[in-house]
């Protein structure tokens, strides 16, 4: 055995003289057990080995295989402890193997111009690749995730535990709630400040960047992500670039450098294909799981994509090198026309490109429909190319496509069973649709669901208008939601017929306060004190939260595309109304409650007080009951004319006339573009118009010291206005206990 063994080195020892290129893996302990075996072998020499393998550091094998010779298995009878030149442990003193051939089972490389190609190239299968460094990097990556996931659901089971708490400790008199009126963690105020509400500069964030030299761009070139949003995404970032360069660079031959980097951005960007598609969708579990909302996912999202992509790109560059080295352009050409894996992988890589080079916000948004329908098509063919690539050639990354298949055939069918729950029925038919145009350029769109919804204040939808846009739907906040019986109906009616000539009728500028009982007083008739109309009696058709309803409203401001035709339509009537059949996707959203907070500022800019709405009107049915620890509510609305105004005109009513309104509610009107000066009359009562615009910061700095409790401060409207209020919560932030939540729609 140990002639063998000695015979055996030395053959090597000719081949790596005879062949440089040869790469070295450590010895094994059954290498040393064996030679200290060997009595002919004098001191001098082991001491002269040991010496020369100090003198020059070991040079690993790259390709994170263990490759183990003839002669030199371990067994146990060749284990001898007790020889007296035998080291106490195995230092590692190279010795040479011949060039690895691929890992076993891989295959479809195609054909080769030079026979010996095949055997000396760094360009296919796992030759070079450090495997094993892959996957401890991919599970970090994947253990990263989960830290952060942990962070977030401790931080939101901590604020959801804390709302719950004070909810239940504040319901009662207004004293019960000065515990809570005050920031108890100064350190808590300082990072909700600087970081959670911060935007990444001193006061932009949601208002979009416009176009340089153009005048009214049909859209704008993006946002700037927040404080918090910028920690996160500068993660993603350096981790997946300190994963990149993490090579052994080292090496003899730039070859195998190459080869190991296009190992690692494969490996990388087959496991960020994951959150790519999982963040997108709209069903993602970890929306219910957190109470992140879609927004924040969907940047990341974008963000997780053209990282993708650009590993995509460097390896895809990285295998063309080392073929082009090894065998010219022409080797180039034959791989991906001989090879299934190599040909699908390109077309994977070139689709995915071309969609990063067509998402960015400009033409993301002037062509918002075309778009979506267009990308959807692209990710589907790209995710099927990097599938067979990973397939045909039998790669190990192959179950990360396999499970976004998964997530993404799974919420698509979850999606369509509750479409057609909601909206298909066997003895009613499909949903109906009413659509009215309004003032203002906006519509109200009704939808009578065949079955009943549940809805949630603050929630909101994907409407589908098929007669309209066939495969599009857009995300519209729900307005109002009810039961609507046929006394309501007639209710609704009659409101609608009330006459809304002056702009303090609309919103019910008056000092009377409404009676409940079954005869009330309107108060948008011509003239408020005297007008009287009779009105069925009827149920509260606002609906509790978590309450089933059958009746959805939404209302779409004209745009263009969907809601540009919807308006167009709608207005070519004789009535202005028109009826037809569509759907809704939802509801999704809504995860913010404020009964737990005794101030409550509700600040909505021109459509967005679809957003705002309902939460008044839940709200002031809750502090009937005496179910919430609310005792102030402010509604902030700021409309470029009084024509606007009309978009809320029947559901204000309802509220203005619901009881304890006056106890609560205060509305304070902004008309920024008045047509005269009469046109806005200032009011002392529950409802205040003023000309001009909003100022968020004045407004703040009145209410803080007038507080009852802790302040819940939330806002929908144009990027500029919110960005206005997110500045005026974090200048009186240090004041007391104020928290913020924002609803927008960047997509």
């Amino acid at each position: 055995m140990c002639l063998a063994h000695i015979t055996h080195t030395k053959d090597r020892t000719t081949d790596l003289l005879a062949n440089p290129r040869a790469t070295f893996v450590p010895a094994t302990p059954t290498f040393y057990t064996e030679l200290g075996k060997l009595p002919c072998i004098p001191n001098s020499l082991c001491s002269l080995a040991t010496a020369a393998a100090a003198a020059e550091p070991p040079k690993m094998h790259h390709n994170g295989l263990l490759h183990h010779h003839a002669g030199l298995a371990p067994s146990s009878d060749h284990i001898a402890t007790n020889h007296a030149i035998m080291p106490r442990e195995a230092f590692p003193y190279p010795y040479p193997v011949a060039d690895p051939q691929p890992a076993e089972g891989l295959r479809d490389f195609g054909e080769f111009l030079d026979p010996d190609f095949k055997d000396s190239s760094y360009f296919h299968g796992l030759t070079g690749v450090d495997q094993y460094l892959n996957y401890l990097l991919a599970n970090v990556m994947i253990a990263t995730f989960f830290m952060l996931l942990a962070f977030v659901l401790i931080y939101r089971w901590i604020y959801m535990g804390h709302k719950h708490l004070r909810h239940l400790m504040a319901m009662g008199k207004e004293q019960d709630q000065r515990y809570w009126m005050y920031n108890h963690q100064r350190k808590w105020a300082s990072i909700k400040k600087n970081i959670l509400y911060a935007p990444l500069g001193s006061v932009r964030h949601n208002q979009e960047y416009k176009i340089p030299y153009m005048k009214n761009p049909p859209a704008g070139m993006g946002t700037l992500p927040s404080r918090f949003h910028t920690v996160l995404l500068t993660i993603l970032l350096t981790t997946n670039l300190a994963y990149c360069l993490a090579l052994d660079w080292s090496h003899l031959e730039s070859d195998a450098v190459i080869a190991e980097l296009r190992g690692r951005t494969g490996q990388l960007a087959a496991i960020n294909i994951i959150p790519t598609v999982l963040f997108a969708l709209r069903n993602n579990p970890l929306i219910y799981i957190t109470g992140v909302s879609y927004d924040a996912f969907n940047l990341i999202h974008r963000w997780c994509a053209r990282v993708m992509v650009l590993e995509a790109v460097l390896h895809t560059i990285a295998w063309a090198v080392n073929v082009h080295r090894a065998s010219g352009p022409g080797q180039i050409a034959l791989s991906l026309a001989t090879s299934k894996s190599f040909a699908w992988g390109m077309c994977a890589t070139v689709v995915f490109s071309f969609i990063v080079l067509t998402a960015p916000a400009p033409l993301r948004h002037a062509f918002y429909e075309t778009f979506l329908n267009i990308h959807r098509l692209l990710v589907l063919f790209g995710l099927v190319g990097v599938y067979v690539h990973l397939d045909a050639a039998n790669l190990p990354q192959l179950p990360y496509v396999q499970l976004c298949f998964a997530f993404w055939g799974a919420e698509l069918f979850w999606r369509m069973v509750r479409i057609c729950y909601y909206n298909v029925s066997r003895k009613t038919g499909i949903t109906k649709v009413k659509v009215e145009a309004l003032q203002g350029e906006a519509c109200r769109v009704t939808f009578e669901l065949r079955r009943p919804w549940k809805y949630t204040p603050g929630c909101h939808v994907h409407a589908y208008l098929p007669t309209l846009a066939l495969w599009s739907s857009h995300p519209f906040s729900v307005a109002w939601a009810e039961n609507r019986t046929s006394g309501a109906e007639l209710e609704m009616t009659e409101l609608e017929k009330i006459p809304s000539n002056a702009p303090s009728q609309v919103l019910g500028i008056t000092h009377r306060r409404p009676s409940v009982a079954a005869v009330r007083a309107s108060t948008y008739g011509k003239d408020p004190l005297t007008t009287t109309i009779e009105l069925p009696a009827s149920k509260a058709s606002t609906m509790p939260r978590d309450a089933n309803v059958t009746t959805i409203s939404l209302i779409c401001r004209k745009q263009t595309g969907m809601t540009l035709a919807l308006y167009n339509k709608a207005s070519a009537m004789p009535n202005k109304t028109f009826t037809t059949w569509g759907a809704i996707e939802g509801p999704y959203g809504g995860h913010e409650t404020f009964a737990s907070y005794g101030t409550v500022i509700l600040f909505a800019g021109g459509v967005g007080i679809t957003h705002c709405v309902g939460f008044v009107s839940h709200l002031l049915k809750q502090y009937a009951q005496g179910t919430c620890a609310t005792q102030k509510i402010l509604l902030v609305w700021s409309v470029p004319n009084t024509e606007c105004l009309e978009w809320v005109r029947s559901w204000m009513d309802q509220i203005l006339r619901m009881e304890h309104r006056r106890d609560v509610l205060r509305i304070q009107l902004y008309v920024t573009k008045p047509r005269h000066r009469g046109e806005v009359v200032s009011n002392t009562g529950s409802v205040q118009m003023f000309p001009g615009r909003c100022n968020p910061s004045t407004i703040m700095a009145k209410e803080m010291p007038e507080r009852i409790g802790a302040v819940g401060v939330t806002v929908c409207g144009p990027g500029a206005f919110a960005d206005s209020v997110r500045k005026a919560v974090r200048e009186v932030i240090d004041d007391g206990a104020v928290d913020f939540v924002e609803e927008a729609f960047t997509y």
